[in-house]
């Protein structure tokens, strides 16, 4: 069976939104399932996976109370939005906490929901980060490859706009920002998509980017 998040499994043949910066001979490989040449974790970035994962955690039930304290924002129930928006070629496998877990029939893309809210009456896809105080203090607006990450979330979901919430795991000191997916770029992730199911199609390996 194949498993997720272990360093003891064959991949998933299918696409991760926060892989899809790679370049197109990984996600050639990341499709035909051929194994990743690293070395498993050590204790420490175990830890930090860890950290991470309940920080979303706390950061998520901050955003679920905020309706109590009077403030215009719903959490939504992802699988249920959903099925009543007849949301199509998107498959619900799971919940994890607050997190909900998809795959994409027409991408081939699994991915975790972080998070589904209406704030004033707009719909936003939420996205938790957390990063070093050094890589914290180096942006003022999301990172590229996280937008491109925010692009395969607005084309799956059909949702526009994302809330990305970054917290500096040392202090927990947190900014936001609000990123409205293009279409350019959805395009061009559809484009990275499309190369590379030809060239699995095909059997024929893309160039190395430096190659190019």
């Amino acid at each position: 069976m194949e498993k997720e998040n272990e360093t003891d499994y064959i991949p998933t043949k299918s696409f991760k939104p926060s892989g899809i910066s790679s370049c197109r001979r990984a996600l050639y490989y990341q499709l035909t399932g051929v194994m990743p040449d690293t070395a498993a974790p050590d204790t420490n970035l175990v830890g930090i996976c860890e950290s991470g994962t309940h920080r979303h955690d706390d950061i998520q039930s901050y955003v679920c109370a905020m309706s109590e304290h009077g403030i215009d924002c719903e959490w939504l129930d992802v699988g249920d939005y959903i099925i009543q928006n007849n949301i199509p070629d998107l498959d619900i496998i799971g919940q994890r906490g607050h997190e909900t877990k998809l795959y994409s029939t027409k991408y081939n893309m699994r991915f975790m929901c972080d998070g589904l809210i209406r704030y004033k009456g707009e719909l936003y896809i939420l996205e938790i980060k957390t990063e070093s105080s050094r890589k914290y203090g180096s942006h003022s607006e999301p990172h590229a490859d996280h937008k491109l990450q925010a692009a395969c979330y607005s084309m799956t979901l059909q949702v526009p706009k994302v809330i990305f919430i970054y917290e500096n795991r040392d202090v927990c000191s947190k900014k936001g920002f609000l990123f409205e997916v293009p279409n350019t770029m959805v395009e061009y992730v559809e484009d990275i998509i499309n190369s590379v199911n030809k060239a699995v199609v095909d059997n024929v390996i893309p160039c190395k980017e430096s190659d190019k």
